[in-house]
């Protein structure tokens, strides 16, 4: 008579790989295992493979099901809780990679989950070539995770635009055209013609994130490629950028992007 395997009491790790830039990692959670809030220090995406769970971000529960791509900025607070026996291949990158990623993808400014038939492909055949992994695999990879990204991304972006209000626009185009300058919430709220607490409310069901959390992105990517494109001091930057000063542009910067300004300029710019 076969001996039956005794069920798991902790997540089981089935396969790894690492490179210079990602780690990959498939893991099986077994049901009812609870994990209390935790962050993760690099941004990571999660792509499910089978089982379900529930994941608590901020006051909010989300339902992840199979075919789920669940992407989350680094350091992000979560709780999780797995319903049924959970298979996932998770994906995280360097800080340099990161920094790359964040110049082309808005998918890491805020954790977002997408579950369409595209983004499902691609996530299989990431999967596939994960467990393939031979010589050109890894080039595979590369290719496909960015077409995920950027497929995250369009998506995000589109439900963002078609959800959004004239009077949220309007405030988020302000933010775009004005972020050097300082301004406060009243303000803001008297131009889109709504209540304070209000506007911030919505603002964050829709953008995921504070209006004063979306200013500090706006002014890390302009400051971004005023690093990579000219050649002004990080100083002359930081000010142009908006920020008070150097300390709080060099914290800021490196919270967005896992690199201090000057990092990212001896990383990334072209000679």
């Amino acid at each position: 008579m076969k001996q039956l395997s005794p069920p798991l009491e902790r997540p089981q790790l089935v396969r790894y790989h690492q490179t210079s830039d990602m780690n990959f990692c498939e893991v099986v959670y077994p049901p009812r295992l609870r994990q209390a809030r935790h962050t993760h220090k690099l941004a990571s995406f999660s792509y499910v493979l089978s089982g379900s769970y529930v994941e608590s971000l901020d006051r909010r529960t989300h339902r992840r099901q199979p075919a789920t791509v669940v992407f989350h900025p680094p350091e992000e607070s979560h709780a999780v809780e797995f319903e049924s026996d959970v298979r996932i291949l998770g994906v995280e990158f360097s800080f340099e990679k990161l920094a790359y990623i964040s110049r082309q993808s808005v998918i890491f400014e805020a954790s977002a989950s997408c579950r369409t038939e595209k983004i499902n492909w691609l996530g299989e055949r990431v999967y596939r070539e994960f467990q393939q992994m031979d010589a050109f695999s890894m080039l595979a990879i590369e290719g496909l995770i960015l077409e995920l990204l950027a497929e995250a991304s369009r998506a995000r972006v589109g439900a963002n635009e078609k959800a959004c209000p004239k009077w949220l626009k309007d405030a988020r185009d302000f933010l775009h055209a004005n972020f050097t300058e300082s301004f406060t919430l009243e303000e803001i709220a008297r131009l889109a013609d709504v209540h304070p607490v209000h506007l911030s409310r919505v603002f964050r069901e829709k953008f995921g994130c504070t209006i004063g959390e979306y200013v500090r992105r706006l002014r890390v990517e302009f400051a971004s490629r005023q690093i990579l494109s000219g050649s002004a001091s990080l100083g002359e930057i930081a000010h142009a950028a908006g920020f008070s000063d150097q300390s709080h542009f060099n914290k800021t910067f490196k919270t967005a992007f896992g690199l201090t300004p000057a990092e990212y300029r001896k990383t990334f710019r072209r000679s």
